[in-house]
């Protein structure tokens, strides 16, 4: 059995919160693998973020909404193998077999190999994983020893990363991606403001910011306010930007967004998502 203190406890409160979405009113996702990842500890603290802070649920909510639909439009639109990249206790793999999409994960050791022993006990098999820390390995390389082709569609699934990443390994990494795939759409979460250097348009953005920091129990180094650096450092262009508030209508849950008070709305709308698409010719 893995030491379950060598995994980083976001991913467990993560699964939590995607287990109580029968609990809510509007659904938007089922997640029947979720409760396996989850704890009285994990449980204890997503429920505390939702009293506390109910943004900091409904980001993950929203989030995990628009990953799902990411994947499946992809999918018909001809994208035959998906990259989890980062995804903790992700089981989209698990959700979408059957589509003619080959799916592969990526994360660190103890992730997965807890994740692989959860699923034997529940009689699934874990999908092709790469052991890695993604940002210092070869991932293209080590995703072809496990059977993947560089060439074919393909999506990567970054989902809640990057804001936990240090700025300078970011632009080498999609460089590496980029230059071995030429046929590559990834979508990410990200914060909109400059959160290297800690520049913020004002101080109720701060505010806001480090209360989310606060509500996770975390600590924020990398933020994107200008999405043309993966234009300029990197060879994909943005074919898909927006916030995550701006998912509540289509959601149906609008009403719900528009009854926060306004410190809640906007920092909603400093939560927002991208995806990338790999220039051609580049």
């Amino acid at each position: 059995m893995i030491d379950i203190n060598e995994i980083g406890a976001t991913a467990f409160v993560i699964a939590s919160i995607r287990a109580l979405e029968p609990e809510k009113p509007r659904p938007l996702f089922n997640d029947p693998y979720a409760p396996w990842f989850s704890n009285d500890r994990a449980r204890t603290a997503a429920r505390q973020l939702e009293a506390v802070f109910p943004p900091s649920t409904t980001m993950v909510r929203f989030r995990t909404r628009f990953f799902n639909r990411f994947v499946e439009r992809g999918i018909v639109d001809g994208a035959r193998q998906v990259v989890l990249l980062g995804g903790g206790f992700d089981m989209r793999a698990h959700f979408y077999r059957g589509t003619g999409a080959t799916f592969y994960e990526v994360d660190q050791k103890a992730v997965l190999e807890f994740k692989r022993h959860i699923l034997s006990d529940n009689g699934i098999e874990q999908p092709p994983s790469l052991f890695a820390n993604y940002l210092e390995e070869d991932v293209p390389g080590g995703l072809v020893d496990l059977g993947f082709d560089p060439a074919a569609p393909t999506l990567v699934v970054w989902e809640g990363n990057t804001m936990y990443l240090p700025p300078a390994s970011i632009m080498p990494f999609l460089n590496r991606l980029g230059d071995a795939m030429p046929s590559l759409r990834i979508a990410f979460d990200y914060f909109s403001v400059d959160l290297q250097r800690r520049e913020f348009d004002n101080e109720e953005d701060r505010r806001r910011l480090e209360g989310v920091e606060r509500a996770m129990n975390a600590s924020f180094p990398t933020g994107f306010p200008d999405l043309t650096v993966f234009e300029k450092q990197a060879p994909f262009e943005v074919a898909e930007s927006g916030t995550f508030a701006e998912l509540a209508e289509e959601y149906g849950l609008g009403e719900m967004v528009a009854e926060y008070p306004e410190d809640w709305r906007e920092t909603l709308k400093l939560y927002r998502y991208c995806v990338l698409e790999r220039r051609a010719g580049a």
